[in-house]
């Protein structure tokens, strides 16, 4: 069988609230299909009265349909945008003329009455063609079709402020009556005026944040320089502290050293006077035994009979070898100590500075959302040093 070619109006394929090729089509119960999110947009203007009416007819609903995708058309749809139509409402996406066969020029008028795209060529004869008729003539874009009226073929030149649409002067008429209408010049250029606003208002905003960053950034940089600068003061006071200690301990020492040593040296002078009469107990010992004289020796023998230690040893004081063990013991838990401290006291700033930053962070995270943070960005205080 020989395919049959059907020449399809591809307007069926525009949705009349978006004027964008169909997206999800849903047909609702008088007819008409729409983009499934461009009714339910458009009827949820439609709540307060709980009327819901169609866009093109005006036919009204009680209660809201249900919304169904219209598989048919979709599928319709998906084969064209598959096939490489992009936009099936416009007539030449790139502005190409649509009357010229073999090459094509570039358009440079669009006919609202005949729907056609012109080039310079084949425009004259189209003007002289239809001269004192109602041809109106607009310039080119890229979908002229969209200033065009799909229903009565008319230029939309009035916007619709209670349903947010462009409309022609017949759709006034047909469909709008009552509604706030104003010319899509007069609607233009307020929206304009409300868009180059909210422009200026946003790059004032950046300005200010930028200012803001800027400031922070000083901010930090002096406050970092103001905590190193304490830092260094403190430590240099700790230094100072333990070298002051350093010199106290070892006086401490030398003077335990000396002590100690004072106290040997009696001892050893006192040792060394009692080997001094030990050695002349020794010697008178010596020559007694070598007298003759049995009478003088028995008469002496009671005086020798006590040697010069008799009256005991000299003591020897350990008392300061163990004052130095106990000092070093303590030195070595005021070492452990001094750590432990430090270790204890460094996590405690750790986790300030951990909160701080914490805080820091969701404090950013609001003034992106818009919530008013003040940042204190004057001199940093400084740290105490006393």
């Amino acid at each position: 069988m020989a395919g049959t070619n059907i020449s399809i109006d591809k307007e069926q394929f525009c949705c009349s609230v978006c004027l964008e090729v169909l997206w999800e089509p849903v047909t609702i119960p008088c007819g008409h299909s729409y983009c499934m999110e461009c009714i339910k947009g458009y009827w949820r203007k439609c709540e307060v009265k709980e009327e819901y009416s169609c866009p093109q007819c005006r036919r009204t609903f009680s209660p809201r349909p249900a919304l169904s995708r219209n598989t048919m058309l979709a599928d319709i749809v998906e084969k064209l945008r598959k096939s490489g139509v992009q936009d099936v409402s416009a007539k030449a996406s790139d502005v190409e003329c649509d009357v010229c066969t073999g090459k094509k020029h570039r358009a440079v008028k669009f006919c609202v009455k005949c729907q056609t795209l012109y080039c310079e060529i084949h425009l004259k004869p189209h003007n002289e063609r239809n001269r004192g008729r109602a041809h109106q003539l607009i310039e080119v874009t890229k979908q002229p079709q969209k200033r065009v009226c799909a229903r009565h073929n008319k230029l939309r030149e009035v916007y619709c402020r209670t349903d947010q649409q462009c409309i022609c002067g017949l759709c006034l008429k047909d469909g709008h009556k009552g509604h706030s209408v104003v010319s899509v010049i007069e609607e233009r250029t307020e929206k304009q005026k409300h868009l180059e606003e909210a422009w200026r208002k946003s790059k004032q905003r950046c300005r200010e944040r930028e200012k803001e960053l800027r400031d922070i950034v000083k901010y930090i940089k002096r406050s970092a320089q103001a905590v190193e600068e304490d830092t260094e003061k403190i430590f240099t006071r700790l230094q100072r502290t333990t070298e002051r200690k350093h010199s106290e301990v070892k006086e401490l020492i030398r003077g335990e050293e000396r002590t100690a040593l004072g106290q040997t040296e009696k001892l050893l002078e006192r040792l060394n006077q009692q080997i001094v009469e030990q050695r002349r107990g020794e010697a008178e010992l010596e020559a007694l035994a070598n007298t003759e004289d049995h009478i003088h020796f028995l008469q002496n023998y009671k005086m020798l009979c006590a040697p010069p230690d008799a009256g005991g040893r000299p003591s020897i004081d350990v008392h300061p070898y163990f004052s130095l063990l106990i000092l070093r013991k303590a030195l070595t838990e005021l070492t452990d100590k001094v750590a432990e401290i430090c270790d204890r006291e460094a996590a405690k700033i750790s986790e300030i500075v951990d909160e701080e930053r914490d805080q820091s962070a969701e404090n950013s995270l609001s003034a992106e959302t818009g919530t008013d943070t003040h940042i204190a960005a004057s001199n940093p205080q400084r740290l105490p040093t006393d």
